[in-house]
């Protein structure tokens, strides 16, 4: 046997690789002051979440849930020709990235702000003037039904952009991608007096968790609304395995109801969606959105706004040896 100093190349887990830094979210830690841990009716901080969290609830699951919070830089990953950000692991373990720009030509994510983090503007819907077009999928608009508005017949116009977009791009990726449940919650505020049915006044449940009482969760209330490609773990409805972040997501990574946050890793200057209904009101149907300050807002679905597509990439991909996440050496997922 011959001796030698050279170094193996040993490549391993994205989740093995992050979950060392992981800290308990319901504690006080080294970016949290409060002995009851983080407090999302605040905007992410070095005193209110700065890092990556263990989701309170789920520590002792086989798969954990942690996402990132606040001004990390470790969060980049290179992947399918693209740049993106985790956002946190799914309860499978795979690991929910959002998109974020192209690399530059020496293969560096140092995408920062607008246009260059998104694939482009759009609007949710076409119309405006009906509960359905709240949906990522809707029904048929004028019905009296609850069930009639929010079947999953029609895709709504961000669903198209991001469809042609994943086929254009992301399809030869497939294989390392897990379908994973987009939840766009149409479940209707526990007290809102709305149907969710026709141009009734009703707000939604994200309304009622961000809106009203700062209360994000990953929960998923109604099948239909579960996105997925296969319907074993949700609607079926979904053609690739794509969707958006939903606003508890971006809550959980830092972002507050209508409080400027330019110092979170989402922040990109601009207006862009998330996958949660709002409201109707006014017959005007509305989404939650990131606006350019850095806060949660909301807005009408005929507006156009930027797209970040979000993907699950599947529990055990491995990234390269030597690849840190940061944006001048991102993880680099092995293909």
């Amino acid at each position: 046997m011959i001796a030698t100093t050279e170094k193996k190349t040993v490549n391993k887990t994205l989740v093995n690789t992050i979950k060392e830094e992981a800290v308990l979210d319901n504690i006080a830690s080294n970016y949290v002051t409060s002995p009851t841990g983080i407090d999302f009716s605040q905007i992410s901080s070095d005193t209110n979440g700065k890092g990556l969290y263990i989701l309170h609830g789920t520590e002792n699951n086989p798969n954990p849930i942690m996402y990132y919070r606040g001004a990390v830089e470790n969060n980049n990953v290179k992947f399918a020709n693209f740049c993106w950000k985790i956002v946190r692991t799914t309860e499978t373990g795979g690991v929910k990235l959002i998109y974020n720009g192209k690399p530059n030509a020496s293969g560096q994510c140092m995408n920062t702000t607008g246009s260059a983090t998104t694939i482009g503007d759009s609007k949710f819907n076409p119309n405006y003037d009906d509960n359905a077009y709240v949906g990522y999928m809707y029904g048929t608009a004028k019905s009296s039904t609850y069930e009639d508005t929010h079947k999953n017949i029609n895709d709504s116009t961000i669903k198209t952009v991001i469809d042609e977009w994943y086929s254009e791009n992301m399809t030869t990726y497939t294989n390392k991608l897990e379908d994973t449940v987009w939840c766009n919650d149409r479940s209707i505020d526990p007290t809102s007096s709305g149907t969710g049915a026709g141009s009734s006044k009703t707000y939604y449940g994200a309304f009622y968790r961000l809106y009203d009482n700062r209360t994000p969760t990953l929960e998923c209330v109604n099948e239909n609304d579960r996105f997925t490609v296969s319907s074993e773990n949700g609607n079926g409805a979904l053609t690739y395995p794509v969707a958006l972040l939903t606003t508890d997501e971006i809550a959980y990574a830092g972002a507050v109801w209508d409080k400027n946050n330019s110092s979170y890793y989402l922040y990109n200057n601009d207006n862009w969606w998330s996958l949660s209904p709002y409201d109707l009101l006014s017959g005007i149907a509305a989404a939650f959105h990131v606006n350019s300050m850095g806060y949660l807002y909301q807005d009408g679905v005929a507006n156009a706004r930027g797209v970040r597509p979000s993907i699950s990439l599947k529990p055990g991909v491995k990234v390269q040896s030597g690849t840190e996440g940061t944006k001048g050496n991102p993880y680099v997922v092995v293909e």
